[in-house]
């Protein structure tokens, strides 16, 4: 059907393998805002971030999705939780099987070490 809003739509919108670069800030427990928005506090729990894991790591399966060979994406949070971090980063390497690696940021950002 034309006009809707299937999957099949989203697809050809967004074709895979379109971008050269991808920022994939994905929605997080927040706990690295904790000391300049005190306000976190309140909503905060121990297993948000548990909860937060497989919508991150669908977020980023899709940045990968849309990224030409070759591209960078940098996956991006505001938690110093490794369920969010690490993990994520983890099973994007472990479900892409080689096609993607890790890059060491420290010779394309040298000021930021």
């Amino acid at each position: 059907a034309k006009g809707g809003a299937s999957s099949d739509n989203l697809e050809g919108r967004y074709p895979p393998g379109i971008y050269d670069r991808i920022i994939c800030d994905v929605p997080c427990s927040g706990d690295g805002t904790l000391r300049k928005m005190p306000e976190v506090w309140k909503q905060w729990h121990p297993d948000y971030g548990v909860k937060l894991h497989s919508l991150q790591l669908q977020i980023a399966l899709r940045g990968l999705a849309l990224l030409k060979v070759g591209g960078i994406m940098c996956y991006s949070t505001c938690t110093f939780n490794p369920i969010e971090d690490e993990a994520v980063v983890g099973e994007l390497l472990r479900r892409c099987g080689g096609a993607v690696r890790l890059l060491d940021a420290k010779e394309r950002l040298p000021h930021l070490t």
